[in-house]
C-alpha cells in the first residue's frame, strides 16, 4: 500500500492553553488562519490523486487538515485511534509548551527509547511506531491511502528530517514494515 502521509496544518494553542487544559485537552486545538491555507494548499497536490480514503488521527488538527483534503478531493475520512501523536506524557498531565520542551530533551537524551533513569512519563518511539504500524494494517487491501497525522508519527515510518505543515512524505508499507533506519530496538534513534 502507498502511503502519502500529510502532517497537519499548523495549530492555534492559545485556545487551550489559554483556558488551561492539559493532557489531552490540549490536543483540541484548532487550525490557525495558517493551517487552514495550508490544507487547502495540500489538497490541491497532484501526489494526493488515485487515493482511495483519508485516514486521520483523532486530534482535532489532524482532523480539521483531512476535512479540508476530504471536500477538495471528495474521499472518505476514517479516523484511526491510533495515529494520535507522540504522548509527551503518558499519565496526561502535560500542562504547556514547557513539559512539551522538557519531554523533547528527555527523549533525545534516551535516543527515543524508554531505559531505566527516565525521569518524565513520555512515550518511546518505538511504542509510537507500534500503534501507527498496527492501526494502518487493516487497511492494507487498500492500493493508495493518504495519512493526515504528526510529525512523530510519520517520522516512525520514514524520517526526512524537519517535517513542515502539511508537508508530504510518501512511503510504501506492507504487513512486515520496518522503519529502514531500526537495526535493533533501542540501538538506534527512532527520531
Amino acid at each position: 500500500m502507498h502511503l502519502v502521509m500529510i502532517r497537519h496544518g499548523q495549530q492555534d494553542y492559545s485556545l487551550t492553553e489559554g483556558k488551561g487544559f492539559r493532557g489531552p485537552a490540549r490536543e483540541l486545538a484548532p487550525l490557525t488562519k495558517l493551517g487552514v491555507e495550508q490544507a487547502e494548499a495540500v489538497a490541491l497536490d497532484s501526489r494526493l490523486e488515485g487515493s482511495q480514503l483519508i485516514i486521520s488521527s483523532p486530534y482535532t488538527r489532524s482532523l480539521q487538515t483531512a476535512a479540508i483534503i476530504s471536500r477538495v478531493t471528495g474521499l472518505k475520512i476514517e479516523v484511526a485511534f491510533d495515529l494520535h501523536e507522540w504522548l509527551i506524557d503518558t499519565r496526561y498531565e502535560n500542562k504547556d509548551q514547557e513539559d512539551t520542551y522538557a519531554s523533547v530533551m528527555e527523549i533525545s537524551a534516551f535516543e527515543g527509547v524508554r531505559r531505566e533513569g527516565a525521569k518524565l512519563h513520555w512515550e518511546g518511539y518505538d511504542q509510537v511506531a507500534e500503534r501507527a504500524y498496527a492501526a494502518l494494517r487493516p487497511y492494507l487491501y487498500l492500493d493508495k491511502v493518504i495519512v493526515v497525522c504528526h510529525a512523530y508519527v510519520i517520522k516512525q515510518f520514514y524520517n526526512p528530517g524537519r517535517i513542515d505543515y502539511c508537508q508530504i512524505v510518501e512511503v510504501d508499507f506492507d504487513e512486515n514494515f520496518t522503519w529502514p533506519g531500526y537495526i535493533e530496538r533501542g540501538t538506534k534513534s527512532w527520531y
